[in-house]
Formats: C-alpha cells, sequence, structure tokens
C-alpha cells in the first residue's frame, strides 16, 4: 500500500517546466487532504507527510529518494521549518522544480491557530543548489492534523480504504479481488477496515529510524464518522509499514446508509479531516447508486474503457456577475475523452453519484468528478451546430459551437422549469438525437426564514425545513441536495457542504461534524436547493450514434438564504 500512495503523490500534478532562478514557495499542504491553508485543521502536523508547491524548488526532471525519508536533502533540495528561532530540516521523498513532498519531523515545536499557539508563526525556506527561498509564512505546526489520502490524490472523492488483505474497498468487486491494489468491492456492516492516512500526530524517537511503527496510540480522541453514524475504532496509530503513513482500523456500523458515495470523516474535538467517500452496500459487494441516473448500464459502462464519447447539454437558469438578474442559456459540448488513469476506472460510479440519502460532504473549490474530468484528455468531436430547444414557455433554435455558451431570448425560458426536449445533429462523429428533460421546482425553504441577525453555532447542527410551495407542477423528489457554501475574502468560496436529504420529509438537521468541516464566516454563509456548480437541478441521459454517454442536464441558481454567519 505505501508504494500506491506515495508514488501516486510523486506524480499527480507534476508537469515540469525547467528550474527557476531561485526557489519560490506558493503553498504548503498536507499531502493526503490536500486542504486550503485558510480551512481550519489544515496545519502540517508533527511527523505527518507534507507537500511544498512553488517554482524552482528542485530539478526540472523528477527524483525520487532510493528510501522514503531518510535523509534532509535529496538531489540539491532541502527543506527547513521554523518556529520562534528554531529550526527543523525536513525528511524528503521527492523533489522537483514545482513540488516537494517531505516529512514534518515529530520534534518540530508547534505554532499557529491549531495548535494552542495562534501567536506563533511558522515558516519555510525551501534551498536548492545552495539558493534559497523566502522565509514563507505557513498556517502552522500541530500535534494532530489528520488528512486521508483518496484514490487520485486531489484530497477528496473515493478514500484508500484497504481490507485486512491491503485490497481496495471500492463499488464492485474484480475479477482478480485479492490483496494489494486490487478492487474488491463495497463494505458490508460489520467488516473490519483500514483508513490510511497522515496527521495522526508525532512519534517518540526518530522518525527516520521507523520509531512507532505499529503502535497503538490511544491518546487522541478520534471520532470516525462513517455516513453520520460513528464507527468503532480498534486501532489509531502509525501503519506497521511506513515512515509518515498513519492507519485507523475500524468496524462499520451495522446501521450505516448504504450508496456508492458514503461520506467518511475523522474528527477530532473541533478539528475534522478532508472528506471522503467509500461505498457501502448490504449483503453484496455492489454498491447501489443513489442517483438512478448512475445505475444506468450507460454509465456504469465507462468503468470499463480507456476512452469514451460523450455528450452533454445544458439548460442553465443562473445569476449574473452582479448577483442582480437571472439568464437562461444553453451549452452544447460533444468530446472524446482519452487518458483516462486506469486506477481510476474502478471508482466511476463513487466520482458520479450523489452522497447517500441522510449523508453530507464537504467539497473544496472543485468536486471529485471535476478532479476527475480534469484528468482526461477532451478532444471536440462533431454534433453539428444547430440546437431546437422546446419547453414550456415555446420553442428556439439556437447555433452554438462546441462548449460555448448560448442565451435564449425568452424571458424566464429555462427558470420556468417543467418539461423540455432538446434536438440537434446530425455531425459528422455524432448522429442526430432527441433529449428529454423534466426539471423540477425547487423547494421554499420554511426554516431559517431569515437571515438578518442568523448565526450558526456549527458544533450545535442546523435544522432546516422546507415546503414544496404553492401552484408547483412538477416538485421536486426523490434526493434533495442542501448546499451551504461559506465566502471568505479574499478568496471567494472555500468550501460548499453538500447534503442530500428526502425530499418529502420537509427537514432535515446538518450534523455538528459537518458543519465542522466549514470555516467561521461572519456573515458569508449561504445556504439553499440545488447548488448550480456542484450538483444539477434536473438530469437525464439521451442515447445517440457516436456516443456512449450523452447526458441533459440543467444548473440553477436557487439560494434562499444568504450572508448568515457560522461560528
Amino acid at each position: 500500500m505505501v508504494v500506491r500512495i506515495l508514488n501516486v503523490m510523486a506524480v499527480v500534478g507534476l508537469l515540469i517546466s525547467g528550474a527557476s532562478a531561485a526557489p519560490a514557495v506558493t503553498s504548503v499542504l498536507n499531502a493526503a487532504s490536500n486542504k486550503d491553508p485558510r480551512l481550519g485543521g489544515s496545519s502540517i502536523a508533527k511527523g505527518s507527510i507534507f507537500i511544498v508547491k512553488g517554482t524552482g524548488l528542485g530539478p526540472a526532471t523528477l527524483t525520487i529518494a532510493p528510501r522514503a525519508f531518510q535523509s534532509t536533502n535529496l538531489d540539491g533540495t532541502s527543506v527547513r521549518i521554523t518556529v520562534n528561532g528554531q529550526s527543523v530540516d525536513a525528511l524528503m521523498y521527492y523533489t522537483s522544480d514545482t513540488q516537494i513532498a517531505a516529512l514534518l519531523p515529530s520534534n518540530t515545536p508547534v505554532a499557529g491557530p491549531d495548535s494552542g499557539n495562534p501567536n506563533i508563526q511558522a515558516t519555510i525556506t525551501v534551498t536548492y543548489n545552495g539558493t534559497s527561498s523566502d522565509p514563507t509564512p505557513i498556517r502552522g505546526v500541530a500535534n494532530n492534523s489528520l488528512g486521508i489520502f483518496t484514490v487520485d490524490s486531489s484530497g477528496s472523492g473515493p478514500a484508500i480504504v484497504t481490507y485486512p488483505d491491503y485490497s481496495l474497498v471500492s463499488p464492485f468487486k474484480a475479477a482478480n479481488c485479492g490483496g494489494p491494489n486490487t478492487t474488491c468491492g463495497a463494505v458490508n456492516p460489520g467488516d473490519t477496515l483500514i483508513l490510511w492516512a497522515t496527521g495522526f500526530g508525532p512519534i517518540a524517537g526518530s522518525d527516520a529510524s521507523g520509531a512507532g511503527l505499529g503502535v497503538n496510540n490511544p491518546g487522541p480522541p478520534y471520532a470516525l464518522w462513517l455516513g453520520g453514524v460513528q464507527a468503532t475504532i480498534v486501532y489509531q496509530g502509525r501503519s506497521g509499514c511506513c515512515i509518515g503513513e498513519d492507519q485507523i482500523v475500524f468496524t462499520v456500523p451495522n446501521n450505516v446508509p448504504t450508496g456508492c458515495v458514503v461520506p467518511l470523516v475523522v474528527q477530532l474535538l473541533n478539528q475534522v479531516s478532508n472528506s471522503t467517500v467509500i461505498p457501502v452496500a448490504n449483503g453484496s459487494r455492489s454498491c447501489t447508486p443513489t442517483d438512478p441516473i448512475v445505475a444506468d448500464e450507460r454509465v456504469q459502462r465507462l468503468g470499463t474503457l480507456s476512452s469514451f464519447n460523450l455528450g452533454v447539454v445544458e439548460l442553465d437558469h443562473l445569476l449574473d456577475a452582479a448577483q442582480t438578474a437571472y439568464a437562461d442559456t444553453g451549452v452544447f459540448t460533444f468530446a472524446k475523452a482519452s487518458g483516462i488513469p486506469a486506477g481510476l476506472q474502478p471508482f466511476f460510479a463513487s466520482y458520479f453519484d450523489v452522497p447517500a440519502t441522510g449523508t453530507c460532504i464537504v467539497l473544496g473549490t472543485n468536486s471529485p468528478v471535476d478532479h476527475l474530468f480534469n484528468s482526461f484528455t477532451l478532444a471536440p468531436i462533431e454534433a453539428g451546430s444547430r440546437f431546437t430547444v422546446t419547453g414550456p414557455k415555446g420553442t428556439t433554435t439556437v447555433t452554438a459551437n462546441p462548449g460555448a455558451q448560448v442565451s435564449f431570448s425568452t424571458p424566464g425560458f429555462i427558470g420556468s422549469g417543467g418539461d423540455f426536449t432538446v434536438t440537434g445533429g446530425p455531425g459528422s462523429d455524432v448522429g442526430a438525437f432527441t433529449a428529454r428533460l423534466t426539471i423540477p421546482h425547487a423547494p421554499e425553504l420554511t426554516s431559517p426564514d431569515s437571515a438578518n441577525g442568523l448565526t450558526v453555532t456549527r458544533s450545535q447542527g442546523m435544522t432546516v425545513t422546507w415546503t414544496a410551495g404553492a401552484n408547483i407542477t412538477s416538485p421536486l423528489s426523490g434526493p434533495l441536495p442542501i448546499v451551504l457554501s461559506t465566502n471568505t475574502n479574499p478568496g471567494g468560496f472555500l468550501a460548499t457542504l453538500v447534503c442530500t436529504a428526502d425530499a418529502a420529509k420537509g427537514t432535515f438537521t446538518i450534523p455538528p461534524y459537518a458543519l465542522l468541516g466549514l470555516p467561521p464566516t461572519g456573515g458569508g454563509a449561504f445556504l439553499g436547493f440545488r447548488p448550480h456548480d456542484l450538483m444539477p437541478s434536473g438530469i437525464a441521459l439521451f442515447s445517440a450514434n457516436g456516443l456512449d454517454l450523452g447526458i441533459v442536464e440543467s444548473f440553477a441558481d436557487d439560494f434562499a438564504l444568504s450572508n448568515f454567519s457560522l461560528r
């Protein structure tokens, strides 16, 4: 397992561009979580693996240490952390012009807002071939700041969780299941699993010598939440094999929700790890998607393909840049996806599905499916340029270049909701198609009923209630996405909480551990249904000659409550 984790860390994001004259540090992140340093729980823990991003950090060609974390210098690169005048040198794993991986020694002094010493600043200095960067402030050094490893190294989406034989938890069981780097399907209640992470905390002794490996550390009161249910932790501490890599061995609760996207987070007091997911089933090793669209065989088949042709039609009702008026637009994208990492294909269902009903997940500036598509190479394919859209307000024909946004001239053409039909093609690569989509109306928020003076205490949770509203012809049914975003300036939106409620119940309580994954904000919180950039308000599939998958979907801005505070 160590080979898989460290090799993925070494290659993700390393587009080597040639060394710069002097090192310049742009960010320092937990190697597993990749948490934005402006978020709580993003300090670098003593004894943990971290990455440094920037320019001129090392050689133009990636260099990996023959043995990880044994030396403070690798191919001319060294990393020094200074706290209150005391400096320590990190143990190196790999180096390149744009990214470094290293281990923060367990004897590093603590500093910063996650440490109990908020007034003490920590800095990092990278030296390459005798030239040093400026000392760069980092969020801090903490005793504990856990990050969970994920299969694509982004810090979100499917977690690296294994069965006792080190085979990977995955949506479906592969024919070669058994042993490291094989995929053995969804977990069941009662299973004992191993969660892989870094940032559990320091060890006594020399990190380089492997002190603390395999030693249970019952001290930190960690809570592991799987689908909102607290799991029993059997072991927590260093892995038995690997310097800097931590394990939490836990038992899957009997009452855990099932689905291909069941959120998994680890909490220590008011600090929460990055939000990840695993698939859960009951009596089977195949997960059942919460979103019936994802259960369609056309979506399932993508997990077996090394490349595929994709068509996406968007019908959007979004606020303009000034947030004062709505615009109804269409986007028609047809492309061939290739270069799909083989290691991600078995996890497609956990990228495309929505969180299991009754659960919540915290996302960063990009969703897991964004990270997945960013790993592809997309090349346009020809599907024609004229598309006809028919909806409750009539019919219109538009001409659109691939991926370009076009406006519908009829006011409220998409925002009216209801049943829509889109026709297009043929083109030289894609045949004529007809796509049908129902856009349900968003429910009406009934509580909280006003943002004026509203302050939500994260550690106490938040209850949301709603109704279908008056004169609704296409009410939302089934899974209801509830979205809570936080806006921190400078930098805009840092984190978004997405919960999947049952629309028919009319009420949902966002649990404290989920809210603690968001930063406190003094008036920059937004609550609503149907996030325009994270989850479609309506989605359906269509078929056409030349396409492996056709998707028609709608995104809408329906924020019901804005500018309240989280503390």
